[in-house]
């Protein structure tokens, strides 16, 4: 009677150890599983972070390089129409002192032959139009070069 006891005993405590084993087995199955799934998921929140923070970036940069863009046109065209003043003043005044020149020049005039007199005159008033010309030219060149 000993001896099928023990043996029952030895079987029932097998069983126990086996199912111990296995419900052991199965918490560390079940432990590794929520731990890969937590890191899944924690994976893709960060990935969906990182997108919203990127289209964040961008529309943000694209807003300031808009305003960036918009300031650079109004500086350029204030700095071309300060540009076109400027040419427009200097040519002027360049003009009215040739002028002043030129008159002098006619008032101090001795000549002692009326077509000697006729021929300076011409060639004063012949470099005047050059010089009105190369003014005219060197302001639209300006002008030009700063659009």
């Amino acid at each position: 009677m000993s001896t099928g006891k023990y043996k029952k005993l030895f079987v029932v405590a097998m069983m126990i150890m086996v199912l111990l084993f296995t419900a052991e087995w199965k918490t560390a199955f079940a432990s590794s599983g929520i731990q890969t799934l937590l890191t899944n998921w924690f994976e893709g929140e960060k990935q969906e972070s990182i997108r919203s923070l990127e289209m964040e970036i961008t529309k943000e940069k694209e807003a300031q390089m808009a305003i960036l863009k918009k300031e650079i046109a109004a500086t350029l065209a204030k700095a071309n129409q300060e540009l076109a003043d400027f040419t427009a003043q200097e040519a002027e005044k360049s003009k009215e002192e040739l002028n002043a020149y030129t008159n002098t020049l006619l008032q101090t005039m001795e000549v002692d032959m009326e077509g000697q007199q006729e021929q300076f005159l011409l060639e004063v008033e012949r470099i005047m139009e050059e010089a009105y010309e190369k003014l005219e030219q060197a302001r639209a060149e300006s002008i030009i070069n700063t659009e």
